[in-house]
This record gives C-alpha cells, structure tokens and sequence, in this order.
C-alpha cells in the first residue's frame, strides 16, 4: 500500500489566469490545454503542469500530497477528478502555486527525474467568478506519485467529471456543444 510522504495545505492561494501552476526551478508557467480533462493538463515540454481553476483571479483552498506510490482514489465529495502523466525532466524541486502561496515559502516537493503521475480533485467550481463572500472556496487537492513506464502511453484518467465548468472545457476538445450543470465521464 501506498504511503503519504508530504502533505502541505495553503488556504488562500493566490490564482492568476484561472490555474495554479506546478513547475520546475527554472520553467515559468505555461497555458494549459482545458480540453483536457477539464481540471488537470501536463506541459508536453515536461517539468510542468497546470490545475485548471474556476476562479480567474482571486483565492482558492489547495492541499498538495507526495506518495510513495498510487494513492488511494476517493471521488467522494469531488465534482472532478483526473490523472494525468507528468515527465519530469531534472533532479529538481517541483513548486506549487509559485509566488501566489499564501505560505511562507512555495509549496515544493522534491522529485527525481522520470515519469510521475499528478491526480487532481476539485469542488465548488460552479460558482460564479468573481465569488460571493458567502460561498464556499474553490478548493483543490493535488497528489504526486512515480509512474511505471506505461502510464506514459495511457494518458489521462477521467475519474469523475460533475462540474458545467470540466463539462464545458472537455467538450470543447471533442468540438461538441456546450454541455449544461453536470457531466459524466467521456
């Protein structure tokens, strides 16, 4: 089974461009591809990913987990759910969120070079943007584990997809029309 190596949260991480960037050292962030899976894109260059937010600008709830290995999958209370591979090209610290952490220092998880995969859960992100005081954040857990080779050739995983915003996002890959609140996996 699996174990937990690090788990750190920040509640009030500042997003900009509707994603929170996940980079190496030396790499700035890039424009993901929403059509993805809707909430999670790896950079095809490698040592990159974005999670795709509903908030354009402003402040979400994110917790980012390292394991030794596949977490257990839990969609309970998860409006959208996927796995994406992640080449990782260097020895080098992989950083959440950059400079927008609301923490003293950027959530960094130190990774070796080879593939990975990144699981990204995401809810409440139906609300409208900007977001009334009163709703509930946008919240986000982010999890890292090394890949066996073949995850590569897999590509993503849609585990749950619940979200208009996932919905719409995907749909827009497949070049179909705008899908309404809810979803399921394509």
């Amino acid at each position: 089974m699996a174990q937990l190596i690090t788990r750190v949260t920040d509640p009030e991480l500042f997003v900009d461009a509707g994603q929170i960037d996940i980079v190496d050292e030396g790499l700035e962030c890039y424009v993901a591809d929403e059509s993805a899976t809707g909430i999670v894109d790896a950079r095809p260059g490698g040592s990159g990913a974005a999670v795709i937010c509903a908030t354009e600008i402003g402040h979400v709830v994110m917790t980012a987990e390292l394991w030794d290995g596949p977490p257990p999958l839990c969609t309970d209370g998860w409006q959208d759910v996927a796995d994406m591979p992640l080449h990782w090209l260097r020895d080098e610290a992989m950083e959440i969120g950059g400079e927008g952490t609301s923490l003293t220092e950027p959530p960094t998880f130190a990774l070796r070079a080879g593939l990975h995969m990144i699981r990204v859960a995401g809810r409440h992100r139906d609300e409208p943007d900007p977001r009334d005081d009163r709703a509930p954040a946008e919240e986000y857990l982010i999890q890292v584990w090394p890949a066996h080779p073949g995850a590569a050739t897999a590509g993503p995983v849609l585990h749950k997809r619940t979200s208009a915003l996932a919905a719409r996002r995907t749909a827009l890959r497949a070049g179909l029309p705008r899908a309404g609140r809810g979803g399921t996996p394509g």
